[in-house]
């Protein structure tokens, strides 16, 4: 059927690697019969704008649903019940295929829009053939926005103090992409007016809890499925408290993500300004539609890889051939870093450090040699660093030389690919990672390489604890030591030692995976730390684990503070002050926030597997447990009442505590965000080491005074985390595997 052209349908399919084939079976199957599919990558972050311009841009939606015996109510991924949610909400021609098990009630469609089968015996093309083309011919056409042109997009904002103020910095989000952003206006005679206005928009920007925003606005949009950017405003001041939409998600989607991806929650408009910026971008890549039949086999035989990140390097001269490289890698569900296309280095930061946080978070090393290569301090730099990482066992180089005389400094095979066309050197690189992750994942299912520990990288696990002080760390190893606990530890090239267990959980069917990272003692040891584990383990949960200084007047050390808000600081050395930076404000995991009422009202009795006692004496009575904002920056402070400190309380008066080691956690989590890692909670669990009045800064004067107060502090919280996952985590264990 070369040259015919195709129906997009949108294809909601599982990302597990079991489901690989059968994906490739139903693949062909509507390749065959004219259509083509959209598809929207695991590496992607989630963005329900996205995903809501993606089903209004396909013909149809084609859904095979594969049964989830660990999910109780939809024995299905919820993910995939909340897309036929949107086909269905978006009136589209649907036809669904479900695996035996899978409850039914949550796909709602015809007899004859829905086929059920056995993964055994898969359905042939005869089989499928009169519902296929039932299904062909009532699709309906795509949106203008398949053309690839930008449009407008809609504005309609609360008349609100806060909302006038983030006005400028939503228009300039958009407009930076190159969308034109225009206001909609409330004030009409006639329906259809406001109807015509909204339609002529790529999306539109509500506000989906504002008191101020019109209450009927969100559900007319919603139920004329035009795409929605939804904005939910959190008043610092606390004025008001937000009221969301009962149309803004549905129990599916909440089931598979947390409150801040299906909303952008926001306070500071410049930091809104920043996060809006980043998810429009996103709308300006093109979707992934497959073109071939090659590029879908790709695409779905990509789901049986190894997990891993790819560094592309080159030099500015070969910034087309990399981006059609960056493209195809994308195809094939592979996370990368790009300094023009994906570069997560801040603007103002040190590049040299960023940069080997960024080469040390990958597995795969792709430098795109030219004449212009050796002559970029930047391409040496990383080439440098990729070479000492590779030495340490840590990661693989493939060169690839686009002319001759270019592979002189170059010590090892690479290929030679300057002869071949751009599509034919696309094609070959793109083989080639494939393989070699591949390759990486059949070592993996037999227990890795030979000098690889028992943990080998890309095995899961469900909570990554990150310690913020070495007294943290030796408390987390005394505590599952003494639970009986088997533990297996091993090193990264970047310093991060990693101890990997398992906690039996009360009232689980099986155990968490718990990864204990200690981050090595540099400047950048806590981000590089995160990416790290993040890449290697595929955690669901960070979670910060240290001590901190208590700014709430209630606090006494031993205290236990749990972020629902982490807020970040930077130290400026020519003001001695410690300057807000809103750019790195983030929501904590709500689960865990949850888990400081439930250790408080059902659990008290956690505080008796404390191993240190008070350095003053005992309590009289046991430590407590507050939610609240927590800060984290570059440098450790004196308490509330340390100069320093004013202008990070000024901007965040209700601010519980700062943490004390000074472990940046802040900004490693604003790094993992900007480099995709979008898919992991974050959250902070820290014990008061210090107060307002009795301030302690690691670097003071006075060590023999501080010493023992951090140990205790870090085993309050070393305690509470690891009880809190052994009676009450929110979340269950993963399937094993």
């Amino acid at each position: 059927m070369a040259g015919v052209s195709r129906i997009p349908a949108y294809f909601s399919h599982s990302y597990w690697a079991e489901d690989r084939e059968l994906n490739e079976h139903f693949w062909k199957l509507f390749w065959d019969a004219g259509f083509t599919f959209a598809v929207d990558p695991k590496t992607n972050p989630l963005s329900p704008t996205h995903l809501e311009l993606m089903m209004d841009q396909s013909a149809c939606f084609v859904g095979v649903v594969t049964h989830r015996q660990e999910e109780r109510r939809y024995r299905a991924s919820p993910f995939m019940v909340h897309e036929h949610d949107l086909a269905l909400q978006a009136k589209k021609s649907r036809l669904v295929f479900m695996e035996a098990g899978v409850s039914a009630g949550f796909f709602p469609v015809a007899d004859g829009e829905r086929l059920v089968f056995n993964r055994r015996q898969l359905p042939d093309a005869n089989t499928v053939r009169s519902a296929v083309d039932r299904l062909a011919g009532r699709s309906g056409p795509t949106g203008d926005a398949t053309q690839g042109l930008l449009g407008a997009v809609g504005l309609i904002l609360p008349d609100d103090s806060a909302y006038r103020a983030a006005e400028p910095y939503i228009r300039r989000a958009v407009e930076d992409v190159g969308y034109r952003a225009r206001t909609i206006s409330l004030e009409f005679r006639d329906s259809f007016e406001f109807l015509l206005a909204v339609d002529e928009c790529d999306f539109i920007v509500v506000d989906v809890a504002s008191p101020f925003a019109e209450p009927w606005v969100f559900p007319q949009l919603s139920g004329r499925f035009r795409p929605t950017l939804k904005l939910f405003h959190e008043p610092p001041d606390g004025r008001y408290t937000p009221q969301e939409s009962k149309l803004l998600s549905g129990e599916a989607l909440r089931a598979a993500e947390p409150a801040d991806r299906i909303a952008v929650h926001w306070s500071d408009p410049e930091e809104l300004g920043d996060r809006l910026q980043d998810l429009v971008a996103r709308f300006y890549q093109p979707r992934l539609e497959f073109e071939t039949y090659d590029e879908g086999v790709g695409y779905f035989h990509s789901l049986g890889r190894a997990q891993g990140s790819v560094f592309l390097s080159n030099a500015r001269g070969d910034d087309a051939l990399a981006q059609r490289v960056g493209r195809s890698l994308e195809l094939h569900n592979l996370s990368y870093f790009h300094y023009l296309r994906r570069n997560t280095i801040e603007l103002g930061a040190d590049w040299r450090s960023q940069l080997y946080a960024n080469v040390a978070a990958c597995r795969l090393f792709l430098p795109l040699i030219s004449q212009h290569y050796w002559a970029s301090e930047y391409c040496r730099e990383e080439y440098a660093i990729a070479e000492r990482l590779r030495a340490d066992g840590r990661l693989v180089i493939l060169p690839y030389f686009l002319g001759p005389g270019v592979a002189r400094q170059v010590t090892f095979q690479g290929r030679a690919i300057g002869h071949l066309s751009q599509d034919e050197q696309v094609a070959v690189i793109s083989h080639d990672v494939d393989n070699e992750f591949v390759e990486r994942r059949r070592l993996e299912e037999r227990g890795g390489t030979p000098g690889e520990s028992a943990a080998a990288p890309g095995r899961r696990c469900d909570i990554a604890i990150v310690t913020l002080l070495p007294e943290a760390h030796d408390a987390l190893r005394r505590h599952l030591e003494s639970s009986g606990a088997r533990t297996e530890t091993e090193r990264h090239g970047t310093g991060c030692e990693w101890i990997r267990t398992s906690i039996e959980a009360v009232g689980r069917s099986s155990a968490y995976e718990v990864v204990v990272a200690q981050p090595c003692g540099d400047p950048d040891g806590v981000g590089n730390a995160v990416a790290a584990t993040i890449d290697e383990h595929q955690p669901e949960t960070v979670v910060f684990v240290g001590a901190c200084c208590g700014i709430a007047p209630d606090l006494v050390p031993g205290d236990v503070v749990i972020s629902n808000r982490l807020h970040g600081y930077a130290y400026d050395e020519l003001e001695q002050t410690c300057l807000p930076r809103t750019d790195r404000t983030h929501l904590a995991h709500e689960g865990v926030a949850a888990l400081g009422e439930s250790m408080r009202l059902n659990y008290t009795y956690w505080t008796e597997r404390i191993f240190e006692r008070p350095p003053g004496g005992p309590r009289s009575d046991s430590p407590r447990v507050v939610v609240g904002p927590v800060a984290s920056g570059d440098a450790s402070v004196d308490g509330s009442g340390d100069p320093a400190l004013r202008p990070v309380l000024v901007a965040w008066p209700g601010l519980v505590a700062v943490e004390l080691g000074g472990g940046n956690a802040a900004r490693a989590v604003t790094q993992a965000r900007r480099a995709g890692r979008t898919q992991v909670s974050f959250s902070m669990v820290c014990a008061v080491a210090g107060t307002a009045t009795d301030g302690i800064s690691v670097n003071s004067a006075r060590p023999e005074q501080e010493k023992p107060w951090k140990q205790y502090a870090a085993d309050v919280a070393a305690t509470l985390i690891v009880e809190a996952i052994r009676l009450a985590w929110p979340s269950p264990p993963r399937r094993a595997g």
